[in-house]
Parts: structure tokens; sequence; C-alpha cells
């Protein structure tokens, strides 16, 4: 089967899976996740129909390793996997109306934010959760913008989910706020404060065990008094905060932590890995921008008339919203 195939709602025949879990990774699918053979088996069958079937897919990958993302998320839920999925197309077709071009993962403009080691994977810690490094201080106010930093997490996010043992062990996030400004702070508005944490909360599904915040200054609490109410209590509780390098080293493997972080791993080794990660998975990115939901068709169960309401609010919510960050003077 060519690996075009799965971009088919109803192809003829499926991708089979195959594993690329060992024995250590499938005993802690089997214990958290509820995964076995029986269950991976049934779960995929049932949401390809789903997908075969949904007035509004219209393309889709129906590959196992993409599908098995919203099942071991939703821990073998098919229901609530299926609509994790939905939920996700739903917002992809809102963001491409909203802001065209700028959301392809190829897009200049996201590329050269690759270039910046902003958002770097730095490998899997001993319980085989995959590291990944913020440098907020990376990102020039005056050369990007919220929504492409946004860009550049779900690259980093969607590279590492094609690699099956980070849905199943999960991800830590080490936030550098060093270097952070006033400038960095007025690039987010409440609408992309509100966009991010509704992608956090229902679209992203990468389980996020731990967020470490180092050297947070006060201005960072501007938007974090902001974000973080939005978040899922599961989430907000694991947000942890450090006022130096050396508290951050009592809970994160120093072998991982780049020589920036006072650790011993080359930033640019990692960046060099991350570029190789994602280099081998382009091809599912470049189906990926064939993704197509039609939202003018009326969503099962619901009426044209709701439907057509939905189109039009594109994030519900936002127009209440009043102010912006934009506002404020920024250096």
């Amino acid at each position: 089967m060519h690996y075009e195939d799965v971009m088919d709602k109803r192809p003829r025949a499926y991708a089979p899976y195959r594993t690329t879990l060992d024995e250590r990774d499938l005993v802690r699918a089997a214990e958290e996740l509820h995964e076995n053979e029986d269950t991976r088996e049934s779960s995929l069958a049932l949401m390809r129909e789903f997908i075969a079937k949904h007035p509004q897919i219209v393309r889709c990958r129906t590959d196992p390793v993409f599908l098995l993302r919203f099942l071991r998320y939703r821990k073998f839920n098919v229901n609530d996997a299926c609509a994790t999925l939905e939920g996700g197309l739903a917002f992809l077709m809102r963001m491409r109306t909203l802001y065209g071009a700028e959301v392809s993962s190829f897009h200049p403009n996201v590329q050269r934010m690759v270039e910046l080691d902003a958002i770097v994977p730095l490998g899997q810690d001993r319980q085989r959760r995959t590291v990944i490094l913020v440098r907020v201080g990376a990102m020039d106010p005056k050369e990007t913008t919220a929504l492409l930093q946004m860009r550049l997490g779900a690259l980093v996010i969607n590279t590492c989910l094609e690699y099956e043992r980070t849905q199943v062990h999960g991800t830590v996030w080490v936030v550098d706020c060093s270097g952070m400004t006033m400038a960095h702070v007025g690039m987010w508005g409440l609408s992309e404060v509100k966009m991010m944490a509704d992608s956090i909360n229902e679209v992203v599904t990468m389980f996020v065990k731990e967020v470490h915040m180092v050297k947070v200054p006060r201005i960072t609490w501007m938007l974090l008094d902001l974000l973080l109410p939005l978040l899922s209590p599961k989430i907000r509780d694991r947000f942890k905060f450090h006022r130096t390098e050396q508290e951050l080293h009592s809970a994160i493997d120093q072998t991982l932590l780049p020589t920036t972080c006072g650790g011993q791993q080359s930033l640019k080794q990692a960046s060099d890995n991350f570029r190789d990660m994602f280099e081998k998975q382009t091809k599912w990115f470049k189906l990926e921008e064939q993704f197509l939901m039609d939202l003018s068709i009326p969503a099962p169960g619901s009426s044209s008339s709701s439907a057509r309401t939905a189109h039009r609010n594109e994030f519900p919510g936002e127009e209440s919203m009043v102010g912006s960050f934009r506002k404020l003077t920024v250096d």
C-alpha cells in the first residue's frame, strides 16, 4: 500500500500496524493506556469507520500511527478519541480560514522559526519521556508573532508524535524565560492566549507530564495569569517554577539539558537531531497539507443552522474578550 493512500477516507485496504515499541513500552501501554492487540485492532477499525462515515471529513490520514495518537491519548476510549480527531480537524480548518498559508509547516516564516532553535526536543529521560526545551528569549518579538510561535510548537509536537514512544510515555517541557521582555508579552493578544489554551486542552494529543518554568520574570505573569486559569486543572497542576538553573537540575537530568541551561548537551547537536527527526517525517507533513473537512456541511447530530453558527464564530467566546496586550507600550 502506497503511503499516499492513507489520505483516502475509504481506501480499498488499510495500512497494517507494525509496532516500533519494545517490550517495556508495550507493558506501559497496556498498564496505563489499556492497549493490547485486541483493543488496538478493534479500536482502529472503529475509528476508520468513523472517518469513512463522517459527512464533513473529506480527506484524513487513516494509518495506524496517526490514529493511535488519539486512541492512546484517550486511553482507548474510542468515542473520546473520535471526538478529539473531529475537533482537531475542525480547529485546523478554522486556523486556515483565519491565517491562510502561514498555518502550513512548510511556510517560509514557519521554517525560519525552526532555524531559531527556540523549541527543541532534547531526547528521552530515564522514564522515556521526551524532554522539550522552549527558549523564549530566542524569539525576537520584532521578527515573529504569537501565531508563528504556536505553529513552531505544533510542528515540534507533531514531529514527536510520529514516534510511538512519545505517544506512550509523554513529554516534559522546560520553558527557559531568560531574556523575556515586555515586547514578548506584547505579541500575545487575549484571543491568542485563549486559542493556545483551547489547543492545549482539546487539540494536542500529547501527554504533558511536567512543565518546568525557569527564570520567570515578573512580566511573564501577565501572560500566565491569563493562561493558567484557562488550562485544565490536571495540566495546570503540572507546572513547576524554578528561580535558577541549579533548581532545575534537581528535576531534569543534566546530561539532557543543553550547556545554555547549565547542562552537558550541545544545543546544536540537539537541534540537528530534531531536524533529522523532522526530515524523516516530512512525507506525513506534506500529506497533512491535504487534510480537508467541510464545515459548511452539518456535523452529525446538528442542524444546518447550528453548523452555520459554529462556522461563523471561529473561536467561541473570542468576541467577548476585551482589550489586548498589543495596547501596551513595549520595549
